[in-house]
């Protein structure tokens, strides 16, 4: 352009618009604006130019240049559909979701019709929104211009229908396209994990592969997570092997997720050879790794990798202060958990709602109530998980009227209490002896409308049973199992020690007898060795 300039050749507005596109597909931001000079340096003759505004609206627009684009955009005398799709593509970027989706409307209102460069804009925005209503809106429009043939818009709708948890409209779409790409799969793999269907998420990955389409880092890491939410020790073990068999970079987001399918499954070894050959790790990989130590008890391996984490001059985040904090809490070990504590107070890290929940449980797990007590009322906004480690702790030490004093607090502050709190209510009055009150509670409990689990009906009987109310602890223990809840081995083992020591107080009255029986054989496989440790002294077994 410079040499046309020397030699005085004329420059038409094309050019202009070749060199801005040009700059497009390079995201040159720099170039881009030393031609956005040249053409202001020549007058209004090209600044005004309808087809090299939009080239400019649309430079700064895919440069992310979110003032420049706005400001350009909004003085256009003509918009047309290339102008508007970058500038809702941009805001969408930039997480003006509702300014993209606003856009779409004002679009149509002044006769421009979105075309399929549009519409996958306005669905993200719908799905990041969780705007349902708006995207069926979006679907519709689809449906009536004929795009729905379209992988792109089609792939689109499979996305935000999954973003806002209607997986049936979501399959309706994919099951009604004739082509799928990958990014189609990958859109509805993605959009089960993300609300829980993990066995959905796994059959559409096979599904892949009997259709031979080429999978992705995305369709590799959505069955890893799926796998993990599963324990699913061998879905997950393909996936490793798929990845390695494609040649797959073993990059930050990939190692990541096979690192976290490993730690959820219990295989520190496997988990620790896949973190060492990982050339780049960041944060994530590492928190993930020692997360994974913490979570099974090694808790020395995860103090190493916090050393070592410093040697690579990687500052702790919230994520690994939590996982340190944890540590210190399950071992009891205060020193570690004060260190971690100050740590946090110096980076500024102990206002995270997740760090300060952490602080919290790290004293009361420690039996250091008062400095518990201290941090809770340091935080200005509490959450119903801070909430309910307080009333733990209290409960924990038997401290009943103090947790019931703060069950009402919370309550005034508009906070309503869940089943863990009634939970930490009950066993707060069980450890303190009030049988009466424990009972009172979970009437109280179920006429508010939450219903007991199995924590609830696993601390009446353990309660009952240890304070020597054997009757009620079998009663609760049938109540259990009409609502429908499984008993596990913790109900189980109280249930039998009550009737154990009513066999023994009522002479091996039949009744109590058969309730051993009955018990006994309710989940024969969560019992081992409790049956004959319990029934030994009462000579009950065959």
């Amino acid at each position: 352009m410079t040499k046309m300039e020397h030699e005085n050749l004329q420059i038409g507005p094309e050019i202009y618009g070749e060199l801005l596109q040009g700059c497009v597909y390079e995201r040159a931001l720099y170039t881009g604006q030393q031609i956005h000079a040249r053409i202001l340096k020549h007058g209004d003759f090209f600044s005004r130019n309808d087809y090299i505004a939009t080239k400019l609206v649309v430079f700064y627009a895919k440069c992310d240049v979110l003032d420049a684009a706005n400001s350009l955009f909004f003085r256009l005398r003509v918009k047309n559909v290339f102008s508007w799709a970058a500038i809702i593509g941009l805001n969408c970027r930039m997480g003006s979701c509702e300014e993209a989706i606003m856009g779409f409307v004002e679009m149509q209102e002044n006769g421009v019709s979105p075309d399929n460069f549009v519409v996958p804009n306005v669905l993200k925005a719908c799905g990041a929104l969780g705007w349902i209503g708006f995207g069926r809106v979006v679907h519709g429009y689809v449906m009536k211009v004929g795009f729905d043939g379209c992988v792109f818009v089609a792939s689109s709708l499979i996305d935000m229908y999954g973003k806002c948890g209607v997986l049936d409209e979501a399959r309706k779409v994919f099951d009604g396209m004739i082509v799928r790409n990958a990014v189609a799969w990958n859109s509805m793999t993605v959009g089960y994990v993300q609300n829980g269907l993990n066995e959905g998420a796994i059959g559409v990955f096979y599904d892949m592969r009997v259709e031979g389409v080429e999978l992705t880092r995305i369709s590799v890491t959505s069955l890893l997570s799926a796998s993990a939410n599963l324990d699913a020790l061998e879905e997950g073990k393909q996936g490793h092997a798929v990845a390695v068999i494609s040649g797959m970079e073993l990059d930050n987001v990939l190692g990541s997720s096979i690192i976290n399918f490993y730690s959820k499954v219990g295989l520190i070894a496997e988990a620790e050879l896949v973190f060492s050959r990982m050339i780049e790790k960041d944060i994530v990989t590492w928190n993930l790794l020692i997360s994974c130590y913490v979570r099974n008890g090694q808790i020395h391996k995860a103090l190493n990798m916090c050393h070592l984490m410093r040697s690579e001059l990687l500052k702790f985040d919230c994520v690994t202060l939590a996982s340190i904090l944890a540590a210190a809490a399950d071992t009891r070990y205060i020193k570690l958990g004060k260190e971690a504590h100050c740590y946090c107070i110096r980076n500024n890290l102990d206002c995270d709602v997740v760090v300060a929940s952490s602080i919290l449980d790290m004293y009361a797990n420690c039996r250091r109530i008062d400095d518990a007590r201290r941090i809770f009322n340091s935080i200005s906004h509490k959450d119903i998980v801070m909430w309910n480690t307080i009333l733990a702790a209290y409960a924990d030490l038997g401290l009943s009227g103090e947790t019931l004093r703060l069950f009402y607090q919370m309550q005034l502050e508009g906070i309503s209490p869940n089943v863990i709190s009634w939970n930490s209510v009950i066993l707060g009055f069980l450890r303190n002896g009030r049988v009466n009150e424990a009972k009172d509670m979970l009437t109280q409990m179920q006429s508010s409308g939450v219903q007991p689990n199995i924590v609830t009906w696993t601390t009446l009987i353990t309660g009952l049973s240890q304070k020597g109310y054997g009757d009620e602890a079998i009663l609760f223990f049938q109540k259990m199992q009409e609502a429908g809840i499984k008993p596990g081995a913790p109900s189980i083992t109280s249930a039998l020690s009550a009737c154990t020591d009513l066999v023994s107080k009522h002479h091996q009255n039949f009744i109590y007898e058969n309730a051993i029986y009955e018990i006994a054989f309710t989940e024969p496989e969560s019992l081992p060795g409790i049956i004959n440790h319990l029934l030994k002294d009462v000579d009950l077994l065959p």
